[in-house]
């Protein structure tokens, strides 16, 4: 017969419920070096949530941008794009070219937990960033946002600076500042009680206020039943004075996510007095098919550097 003995695991032995940055070892790419799977925040019950992150080897703190991936809150990743919207792609390359740090993370998806555990999961990821910047090479000043789609929306949403403790949450390490000093919005919703109302005609992506869209899922309940929760899941509402500067891009003929959303977001991003800009992108689609992507890629670096503050020594 064989008895184990009662296993006692000492306090100290319980997992953290995020990484110690003084403990990652990086890969070294040529001038870049890069952290793969990063947990930034551990929750009971779920998947661990990570990141990939990113750092030009530079002789001081590099900026930093957080991108978000999209994929209607219902799917996307940080390791997934498709070839033919590799866009990230491109601007990663860009951002790192320019001295700018890149962190991807990931969060958990509607069908994991509703709204805002995505927000909160955002949140949790630029707290640690922030906490981790000094060991790790990166200005905890100067960190921002970007995201494209359903990312675009957490990325504005995390570019208001709310410090609303229901938007906030507890995810993670808490204690440092989640907010960011710019964000960029590739064609994001920013006000999901109104997405049906402004879809373009024809498309089959209309019936945003339905049981089983992406944006009831995304809140819980059907947009039509409880436009109270899909506003408060919108940034727009949560807009003021301390928003961080903002750049919204959005295609005209975009059929999944309205391009009047990023046109009203700027309405109120100017009605708050919060610098930003809005590039309408003739004729493309969502994912800026039929734009140049090109283009736009350069003009969101030019609005990045503009507003993380690069001097002469960052150059």
């Amino acid at each position: 017969m064989t008895i184990k003995t009662p296993l006692r695991l000492p306090l100290d032995a319980i997992p953290p419920a995020f990484a110690d940055p003084g403990a990652l070892t990086p890969v070294e790419a040529g001038d870049v070096r890069r952290y793969r799977d990063v947990e930034y925040a551990r929750l009971d019950g779920y998947r661990p949530l990570l990141l990939d992150l990113s750092i030009p080897s530079t002789h001081g703190l590099s900026p930093l941008v957080v991108l978000i991936h999209g994929g209607a809150w219902l799917g996307g990743s940080k390791n997934i794009e498709p070839p033919d919207i590799a866009d990230f792609g491109v601007l990663q390359s860009r951002l790192l070219e320019e001295g700018i740090a890149v962190a991807s993370i990931q969060y958990r998806l509607s069908c994991e937990a509703t709204f805002p555990a995505q927000l909160h999961d955002v949140k949790a990821a630029i707290r640690w960033l922030r906490n981790a910047a000094p060991a790790l090479g990166i200005d905890p000043e100067r960190i921002a946002s970007l995201g494209a789609s359903a990312g675009g929306h957490l990325a504005v949403f995390l570019g208001t600076n709310t410090t609303a403790m229901d938007l906030e949450g507890t995810v993670g390490l808490t204690g440092p500042s989640s907010a960011v000093c710019a964000s960029v919005g590739w064609y994001p919703p920013t006000r999901l009680d109104t997405m049906e109302a402004e879809s373009m005609p024809g498309t089959p992506f209309t019936a945003h206020s339905a049981p089983d869209s992406p944006e009831s899922r995304l809140i819980g309940h059907a947009v039509s039943e409880r436009p109270d929760l899909a506003r408060h899941a919108s940034p727009i509402s949560h807009v003021s004075g301390a928003t961080a500067p903002t750049l919204l891009v959005h295609g005209t003929l975009d059929q999944v996510v309205p391009h009047e959303q990023s046109v009203a977001h700027h309405g109120a991003l100017d009605e708050a007095g919060v610098p930003n800009r809005l590039e309408l992108v003739e004729g493309a689609d969502h994912g800026f098919f039929g734009g140049d992507v090109d283009a736009i890629v350069e003009t969101t670096v030019a609005f990045l550097r503009e507003h993380l503050s690069f001097t002469k020594e960052d150059s």
